[in-house]
C-alpha cells in the first residue's frame, strides 16, 4: 500500500512549517532530506498522530485515514529525534512498558520483545539499565521500541544523530534488515550519506516545500552538467564561495580542490554528480526564487 499525502499544511504562528505538500510514498525505505527547519520533524509528528495538520489529507491504502488516529497508531512505530526512557529501568523492562502502551496482547509480548532485541542486537544487554547505555545503544533501544509489534509504517526522525561512524553503519544495517516489500520506512535526515546508503526514494524539503520527490538515482542525476571541480588558491577561496555554490573542498599543499555548481549547465557526464550536488542545486534554485 502507498502512503498518500495531499495538500498538507501546518503553521506555527507566523512560521509556515508545511506549505501544502503533496507526496506519494511506496513501500521500501523513503528518505526525507532537508536542513533543520525544512519541515521534516513536523511532517513526521503529524504522521505519528502527535500533531494535527491545519489542512490536508493523509491516506494509507483504503482503510487508514489520519482523521481517525486511533486506528493509525496501531499500525505505526515512531522514533523521535530526542529519545529517552526511564533511566532506572532495564532494557527489557523499558520495552515491556512500550508493549503495554502499544496494547500488545500479553501472549505476544515476550515473543515481540525478544524479536526486537534480536533485530537491534540488544539481546545481550537486556538486563542493562537504560542509564548505563552508550549513545549508540540508546538509539538502538529507540529503534527496538519503534519496531515492537512489527508495524508496517516506521517513522524515524534523525535516527543517526550524534552517533559515531561505526554505530551509524550498524544502525543502517538494522533499518535495512527491517524494511520489506510491504513495509514503509520513512527516515528523516540532514546527513546525505544516510539517505544515499539506505533509501531507494526520497523527498527533498526546504522551507516547508517539496523540492523533489522520486527515486534517489533520479535525484542524483539532476545535477549532471552543473558540477565542476577546480584547483583554487587558498587566498582566493572566499571569493570563489561568493561567486559560486561550493559543495565541497579538499585542502592540498597550496590550494583547494573545489567542487562547485556552475551558473550555466554544460555537457552532461563531465563530472559525475552526487546526491549532495543535486540537493545544493535544488536549494539554490529555491532560494533564488524566494528572493524574486
Amino acid at each position: 500500500m502507498n502512503l498518500v499525502i495531499m495538500g498538507l499544511k501546518k503553521r506555527y504562528r507566523s512560521n509556515i512549517a508545511l506549505n501544502g505538500i503533496n507526496m506519494e510514498i511506496h513501500p521500501g525505505i523513503h528518505g526525507l532530506l532537508g536542513s533543520n527547519g525544512a519541515g521534516k520533524t513536523t511532517l513526521l509528528r503529524i504522521l505519528a498522530t502527535i500533531l494535527r495538520s491545519d489542512s490536508g489529507e493523509i491516506h494509507w491504502g483504503e482503510t487508514l485515514d489520519w482523521k481517525r488516529p486511533t486506528a493509525v497508531k496501531k499500525a505505526l512505530g515512531y522514533l523521535p529525534q530526542q529519545f529517552g526512557m526511564y533511566p532506572y529501568l532495564s532494557v527489557r523492562e523499558a520495552l515491556r512498558c512500550v508493549a503495554l502502551l502499544k496494547g500488545l496482547p500479553q501472549q505476544r509480548e515476550r515473543e515481540q520483545i525478544d524479536l526486537a532485541l534480536e533485530r537491534t542486537h540488544l539481546a545481550d544487554f537486556q538486563a542493562c539499565k537504560v542509564a548505563h547505555l552508550s549513545g549508540g545503544m540508546l538509539r538502538r533501544l529507540g529503534i527496538a521500541q519503534a519496531i515492537l509489534g512489527e508495524p508496517d509504517l516506521l517513522l524515524l526522525d534523525e535516527p543517526s544523530v550524534g552517533l559515531d561512524p561505526e554505530e551509524r553503519i550498524h544502525l543502517r544495517k538494522i533499518i535495512r534488515e527491517y524494511a520489506s516489500s510491504s513495509r514503509i520506512v520513512l527516515l528523516s535526515s540532514h546527513i546525505v550519506g544516510d539517505i544515499e546508503s539506505l533509501c531507494d526514494s526520497l523527498t527533498i524539503l526546504c522551507g516547508g516545500n517539496v523540492l523533489f520527490s522520486g527515486g534517489t538515482q533520479e535525484a542524483t542525476l539532476l545535477a549532471d552538467g552543473w558540477v565542476r571541480e577546480a584547483a583554487v588558491e587558498k587566498s582566493a577561496l572566499d571569493d570563489w564561495e561568493r561567486r559560486y555554490t561550493v559543495v565541497n573542498f579538499l585542502p592540498g599543499e597550496s590550494s583547494y580542490t573545489v567542487r562547485y555548481l556552475d551558473r550555466e549547465k554544460r555537457a552532461v557526464g563531465e563530472t559525475v554528480p552526487t546526491l549532495e550536488d543535486s540537493y545544493a542545486l535544488l536549494v539554490r534554485a529555491y532560494k533564488e526564487r524566494e528572493r524574486l
